[in-house]
This record gives C-alpha cells, structure tokens and sequence, in this order.
C-alpha cells in the first residue's frame, strides 16, 4: 500500500518530506513511537467498529468503507475536519473503485463489490462518528506532534487495520456447506441447502431461500420476453414496499412472496393486496410449512385465489426442466444455480457467510 502525504504547507523540517509515501515493503521500518500511538488509538477505534456489528453477527460494508476512507483522509490531515473529506455532506472521493484501489495498495486483490456507499446517510453518520473517535484518541496520544512522514505512517498503521476487518468480516467468513450431489434430485438438493441455512442464527434462511428463487428465475427467465422485476440484486431485507414491486419477485401479473415461515398476515394482507390489483400471488415456502401456509390461506378465504409451493418444488423442478433432464446438463445447471447464487450474494448482501461453497464434484 501507498499513502501519499499531500501537501500542506510544510515548514523548513517537513520540506523534504512534502512528497514522501509509504509502501508497504518499508512498513517494518515505522518507527515504535508511531506503532505505539496507533495500537493506542486502536484501542478507541476497535470498540467504535465493533459497537457498529449487527446482532447476527455481520457488518455493513459500508461500516468498513468508512475506515478505509478516514484513515486515507488521516494521511494529510489531522484533526479530521469534516469540511476537508465531506464536503457537500458526501465522502470526498468515495466510491467502489476508491475502495478497491485502497485495498489493492494492501496486496488484497479479490473482488469487492461494495459500491462504496458515497452517498449512503449512514456513511456519513459513520464518518462523523470515526472521525470523532480518531481526532480524540489521536489528541491524547499526541498525534498532533507528528510531522508529515509519521502521520502518513499511523494513517497505513490504521489502515491496514481495516483492510483486515474487510479479510474477516467480507472475504472469509465460513459459507453454507451442503450436499450438493448432481446425482440426486435437484429438489433433494435445495433441501439440503435450506437445512444448512437454518443452522445459521438470525434471518439466514430466508435470505438463501430468496436468492435461490432468484438465481432460479434468472436461469428460467433470463434473456426472454417474461417482464420480471426483482430478479435485480437487492438484500433479502429489502420491503417490497421500498421497491414498488408486488412481491418478493414480480413475472407479468404473478406476485412470487418467499418466506420460510408463513404468518396469517402474509395471506390476509400482502396477498389479498395482490388479489386486489388483481395481481395472481404465489407463496413459496419450505415443504415443511406447506400445512400450515394452505391453513393461512384457508382461514383468509383465499385458497383458490393463490398458489402455494414448496421452494424445493418450484427451484429444483424447473431447473431439471431448463437441462432438457440430462443427466449432464442437470449438473452443470446445478453449478450455474450455486454461482449465480453467490454473485447475488456478493452484490446485495452484508454478510458473505451467506454464499455456498461449491464442491470439487461440481
């Protein structure tokens, strides 16, 4: 990684490090001062990072943008002043590429899909909160007696911190194992699937039953003349409402709702709301919860006015359709379903834990 120290109105003992960088190859040569400031300001940040974790576990990437971009900003400019790398109430500079670039600079190549998240409120709230928690713990630890060079220095010694975070918390993260055997049936398969995803604590499940669908329907769908709204890659937490769309995924005049747990609620009232605009809904759910999903729609008088299936049935059958059922065809549409899966993951998804591994018989 490079930081370049802009320049800043250097004084006669800072000329000569007006363009000076640091490179990750000359890191072991920080000096201690500097190494002991930045464990001390970590001490602040680390709790900062942590306190902005979701309950299961994950967190938002923007939460880790946050810190790539402060610590850039630190390189030239301390006490952080919110004029210098918000201006306009957006994170100067901030964006993907920016992102990628800082991570590049560390040796981390692997592709991020983080949009950056530049005009994210949240961001901005998070760049606030950073910037507070930097300027204070830096203040105590005498950071303001750093010359260019050191300040460079702490800013890569931070930094790099963060690139770590984005290894744990994005990249490495433990995925889904399940059995993805080509020789048993595709239904088998998702069930399979779907019994790993609820091991997972929080709101995994329905997450990986939706991105199923998803990456179902594109393989169906895709490239014909089916109008569908939703098979765009947005986060399982994603209302409908917020997308204007009558379902989790909108074909023609059919609402698709996915869920792994049915409530009355959705019958009586996203469904008869699709019966209204005289929209056809369907509710796919696990086949476990198909009983108690047809008493739903039973007990909201509307049991001959919406389809309900099992997401085994609907993703593994018409999967085994699309591959003309060739044995052949049916493993390599089963590996198409995993990665096409896993970019959706990739691009709406916090938390990449929720991604398949596929295995070597794939």
């Amino acid at each position: 990684m490079v930081i370049r120290v802009a320049a800043r109105d250097p004084g006669p003992a800072e000329q000569k490090a007006e363009n000076a960088m640091v490179s990750i190859n000359d890191a072991a040569g920080i000096v201690a001062r500097v190494r002991q400031v930045a464990d001390l300001m970590l001490e602040s940040i680390e709790p900062w990072y942590e306190g902005n974790r979701l309950r299961t576990g994950g967190i938002y990437a923007n939460v880790i943008t946050t810190g790539l971009y402060m610590t850039e900003f630190l390189a030239s400019d301390f006490p952080l002043d919110e004029a210098n790398y918000a201006p306009g109430a957006q994170l100067k500079n901030a964006g993907g590429s920016k992102a990628r670039a800082i991570l590049a600079e560390h040796g981390e190549m692997r592709k991020y899909h983080t949009e950056g998240a530049r005009t994210s409120r949240g961001t901005i709230k998070h760049a606030r909160g950073l910037a507070c928690v930097i300027n204070e713990a830096g203040s105590a630890a005498g950071v303001h007696e750093f010359d260019a060079v050191q300040l460079a220095e702490l800013a890569f010694l931070l930094q790099q911190w963060f690139v770590e975070k984005v290894r744990e918390d994005y990249f490495e993260k433990k995925k889904i194992t399940a059995d993805l055997n080509p020789d048993w049936s595709i239904r088998s398969v998702v069930s399979s699937i779907l019994h790993a995803a609820r091991q997972r604590p929080g709101n995994a499940a329905g997450a990986v039953a939706q991105h199923l669908v998803g990456a179902k329907l594109k393989i169906r769908f895709d490239g014909t003349d089916v109008r569908i709204e939703g098979i765009n890659e947005e986060s399982y937490t994603t209302a409908d409402q917020q997308t204007g769309r009558a379902g989790d995924y909108q074909l023609n005049d059919t609402a698709i709702h996915v869920t792994m747990s049915p409530t009355m609620e959705l019958f009586a009232g996203r469904c008869q709301d699709n019966l209204n605009n005289r929209f056809r809904p369907r509710v796919l759910v696990p086949y476990d919860q198909l009983g108690r999903a047809t008493t739903y729609a039973q007990d909201a008088g509307i049991e001959k006015l919406v389809a309900i299936q099992s997401i085994e049935d609907f993703v593994g059958t018409n999967i085994e359709e699309t591959a003309r059922f060739s044995q052949s065809e049916i493993k390599k549409r089963l590996r198409d379903l995993v990665v096409i899966y896993n970019e959706r993951i990739e691009v709406a998804e916090v938390d990449m834990s929720l991604k398949i591994e596929i295995p070597g018989n794939l």
